[in-house]
């Protein structure tokens, strides 16, 4: 039976959280998270799974815990009033000293269940040499398994750079690694699970962040949720609001797929995706806008510049835009609120607007490729169709960008425009779209104070 770890999003690593009365070493360095996570873990047993703890700490006293968690909105101290919670400041000897019994008679008085020791690293004084230590380790993981407690214990790394396995990694249940990084403009936290015995598990590196409520880890989306839902309905069309493409594409996008947008600045690749949205509104199906460049007034503003007949109650109702503010934002925080918008609000048109600035927040091709597949997938598998938007120079004739994202999608329109004789002409052209027919050839674009027009070139197959 598993136990769960009450921190958000963690205990989708491993497929629903800790197997009950195992040892977990939680390691890393100073300021990663360790003590929160250790606190979170009891805490969040006390008041979602009514399990009673015992927090052991070598250092820190306890009122130095209970104004740290009141910080997360966390009561330690009206919680030992309740008798669910004991906070021991203590010492090594007296933890490992198995005569006096005095861990047993705590576990007793208050029925406890979990158990967070803080930390294991303070034992390496107590010995003279490595063998007996690593048996004094052992000893007490074994006792805190007797005595029916699932237990953290927190190991303080100095550096990464020497982070070699160490003899605790072998002798606890699971191994929990805590980074905190450089990354672009700022230091990162992550999460890591290296092991976790007798249980399946989440491979690789998750940032997390301190939350208002505690710890959150940030980015992961569970696809393996979602392989047996029947998103896929290759007959089933979306019209895109704009009725020459529709005829293009023989009825408009297939459902559940992901087309890519791309074009110059000015050749209409935005307003492209407004009449996608706004045609939702028609079919009565939700719609999602992220902008990375432009607030939600500006977006709200420009919409209304055109002559779509628009409702407004209708418009403010059925789309909703996040208007992130990438300075200040990571790009796994940005995926993670529109995986949760998607799922709060049923979701079934995406526009992402766009995804240039994704590559300036991530922290290389690789991990931005990794993230954009399980994003593609996920919004996909949940039966949204997506636009991604990508400006590209008409100069360019490809980028690191549009390499990752090509592989990726199952549509591709590419949006242009020339000038001759002082007259600015535009034009689209259909380079790709799987599972569906569409008359190739670049076709004329214009764009009104109606929006966008598209007119099938002539003789077009």
């Amino acid at each position: 039976m598993l136990l769960k770890s009450g921190i958000v999003g963690f205990d989708d690593l491993l497929f629903g959280g800790f197997i009950k009365k195992s040892t977990i070493l939680v390691e890393g360095v100073p300021g990663a998270g360790k003590t929160t996570f250790g606190i979170e873990f009891i805490y969040k047993g006390i008041v979602e799974m009514n399990e009673p703890g015992i927090v052991i700490t070598f250092e820190e006293l306890p009122e130095q815990l209970y104004r740290d968690a009141l910080n997360y909105g966390w009561d330690l101290r009206k919680l030992e009033e309740q008798n669910m919670l004991r906070i021991i400041c203590t010492s090594p000897e007296v933890i490992l000293d198995n005569t006096i019994g005095f861990l047993e008679s705590i576990v007793k008085e208050i029925g406890a269940k979990r158990l967070l020791l803080d930390s294991v690293t303070q034992f390496n004084m107590e010995f003279n040499n490595a063998s007996d230590l690593r048996k004094s380790i052992y000893s007490l993981c074994s006792g805190l398994k007797r005595m029916g407690l699932t237990s953290v214990l927190i190991k303080e790394v100095d550096d990464y750079k020497e982070f070699k396995a160490s003899f605790e990694e072998f002798l606890v249940d699971s191994v929990i690694r805590l980074y905190f990084e450089e990354s672009f403009r700022s230091r990162r936290r992550y999460i890591e699970v290296l092991k976790s015995r007798g249980q399946d598990f989440i491979s690789g590196k998750y940032p997390f962040k301190f939350s208002k409520t505690g710890l959150e880890v940030i980015g992961f989306i569970d696809i393996q949720k979602l392989q047996n839902k029947d998103a896929f309905i290759l007959s089933e069309r979306l019209k895109s609001g704009i009725d020459g493409l529709d005829n293009i594409l023989g009825g408009g996008f297939l459902k559940s797929t992901t087309i890519m947008v791309e074009g110059s600045s000015g050749t209409g690749k935005t307003v492209m995706g407004f009449h996608y949205l706004l045609e939702g509104i028609k079919q009565g199906e939700k719609g999602l806008l992220l902008a990375t460049e432009e607030s939600a007034n500006f977006i709200n503003q420009y919409i209304h510049s055109f002559s779509m007949n628009l409702d407004e109650v209708a418009v403010n109702s059925n789309i909703y835009i996040i208007d992130q503010v990438f300075s200040s934002t990571s790009l796994e925080e940005v995926i993670s609120d529109v995986v949760t918008s998607v799922k709060a609000n049923s979701t079934q048109r995406v526009v992402i607007d766009f995804v240039n600035t994704f590559i300036e927040i991530s922290d290389n091709l690789l991990s931005l490729k990794i993230m954009l597949r399980n994003l593609i997938n996920y919004l996909n598998m949940m039966g949204c169709t997506t636009i991604l938007i990508l400006n590209q120079d008409h100069e360019e004739t490809s980028s690191p960008l549009k390499t990752i994202i090509q592989p990726l999608v199952q549509g591709e329109i590419y949006l242009s425009s020339t000038v001759r004789k002082g007259k600015r002409y535009r034009s689209l052209e259909v380079n790709k779209m799987k599972g569906q027919k569409y008359i190739a050839g670049t076709h004329l674009s214009e764009i009104s104070s109606d929006g966008m027009s598209v007119f099938q070139r002539l003789g077009g197959i």
